[in-house]
């Protein structure tokens, strides 16, 4: 199952690399072992990718400025969103139930890292949350993905105040 965080950023996409893989590993080793995390980064000067037992995340180092700049302005008009770095997320589907709650930990961390816009999507481009301004929003429009991601009790994780807001109410 595959989700998408869009983060705004002002760090070198290297910086990126390091954090997330520091971040991942924080995650995994307050609850395993650390012989059973298994994380491993294949890195390289054009792509990150960071892999773990329960997800892996790419991010791709060598996206041109055109890209980058059609990105951020799909995201601003799409979600009001400013951001500039796309990451994809693939999470192992049998054991999908555990590492969505390792992801959110980890978008928590991110959202502790400092003020700039994010966007979390599901498999389906449905955006679950968004922070604007500081603000981190929850999607309230489905009471399907309420129950499904975004209960109270797995939020807590997040460690982060937020609103639920119907991304659609104007749309409709």
């Amino acid at each position: 199952m595959d989700f998408r965080l869009s983060i705004g950023s002002d760090m070198p996409r290297e910086a990126l690399k390091k954090l997330f893989y520091e971040m991942i590993c924080d995650v995994l080793v307050l609850e395993i072992n650390v012989y059973e995390a298994e994380i491993k980064d294949w890195s390289d000067t054009q792509h990150v990718g960071i892999s773990c037992k329960y997800f892996s995340m790419s991010i791709n180092l060598d996206d041109d400025d055109d890209y980058i700049e059609w990105f951020r302005e799909m995201n601003l008009e799409d979600h009001g969103v400013d951001t500039n770095v796309l990451i994809s997320i693939q999470f192992i589907t049998r054991i999908f139930d555990i590492g969505y709650l390792k992801f959110l930990e980890i978008v928590g961390r991110l959202l502790r890292l400092n003020d700039l816009d994010m966007l979390v999507e599901n498999h389906s481009s449905y955006p679950l949350m968004k922070r604007i301004k500081g603000c981190l929003l929850i999607n309230a429009h489905s009471e399907e993905y309420r129950t499904s991601y975004l209960a109270k009790e797995e939020l807590e994780l997040l460690n982060y105040p937020y609103l639920e807001e119907d991304f659609f109410k104007d749309r409709e």
